[in-house]
């Protein structure tokens, strides 16, 4: 299962979940834009443990279209 985090300085918050990576990407990037990066960041950690920072979410929906 691949997990949008939110990771602000107290700790890391599970935020969605979805076996979909780009349902993640598309979750991580509208959470980024709407909330902004000032209280946190989300990111996309994926099935293999690896994680995606904002700055590759956006990339790789750049890529998609």
């Amino acid at each position: 299962m691949n997990k949008v985090i939110h990771i602000t300085l107290r700790g890391e918050l599970q935020v969605f979940a979805d076996a979909d990576l780009n349902a993640c990407i598309r979750e991580a990037n509208r959470l980024n834009a709407e909330r902004g990066l000032t209280s946190g960041v989300r990111v996309v950690e994926c099935e293999d443990g690896l994680r995606m920072t904002a700055a590759d979410c956006k990339a790789a929906a750049r890529s998609s279209l």
